[in-house]
């Protein structure tokens, strides 16, 4: 009996010694296998997210590129009608005096948003390449002036084809003539591809 009593007071003691033991030196039950996996879980969660909003933000920035080509190329057809008849006035019947350096003088290309004369060049957008324009002959010597724009966006092809299909006696995308001298524009022979495209306009 004594000796069980004296068991339980020391059970008691020890409980109570245990209780009285400060926190710092107190056994600390490891957390860190739990801490890593809940940051590894945060991470992952994070990637995802990042990889969807990068797949959107590309997304957006190919559908803002479309878009702006698309108005480029509006902006030029509709400047480039501009250009073609001011120079057809300025120098009909006379057209074995067309060169760049005369139209620049003449200020055909002032005010205008998709070429800007640098120099004795004018810079086309979109492409960035440089207008040419040359005396041309449909049916005769230098009845006719051509007009070369190089390095354009496959969605040019068929919006300039299609502007001048009625006006232009002669037309050739990237070596193939689309429109020959008396015919009609023959659609299935466009051909545009890798976004760097020369099509040559001849209008008498």
């Amino acid at each position: 009996m004594s000796q069980h009593m004296n068991d339980q007071t020391a059970s008691i003691e020890n409980e109570e010694a245990r209780n009285l033991t400060p926190m710092a030196k107190r056994p600390i039950r490891s957390n860190s296998k739990y801490g890593r996996q809940r940051g590894a879980g945060i991470i992952e969660e994070y990637g995802i997210y990042l990889l969807v909003a990068g797949i959107v933000l590309i997304a957006v920035l190919v559908a803002f590129a479309r878009t702006l080509t698309d108005t480029e190329v509006q902006q030029l057809t509709s400047e480039l009608n501009s250009v073609v008849g001011k120079t057809k006035a300025t120098y009909r019947g006379q057209y074995n005096k067309v060169s760049m350096t005369g139209l620049i003088n003449n200020g055909i290309f002032k005010d205008l948003t998709t070429m800007t004369v640098a120099g004795n060049n004018v810079i086309v957008q979109p492409g960035g390449a440089q207008l040419a324009v040359a005396p041309a002959q449909l049916l005769s010597a230098n009845d006719a002036i051509q007009w070369t724009l190089s390095q354009q966006p496959d969605a040019a092809c068929s919006s300039l084809v299609a502007a001048y299909q009625g006006s232009a006696g002669k037309i050739v995308v990237n070596g193939t003539v689309i429109k020959a001298v008396g015919g009609t524009v023959d659609p299935s022979q466009i051909s545009c591809s890798g976004g760097n495209n020369t099509i040559n306009i001849v209008v008498a």
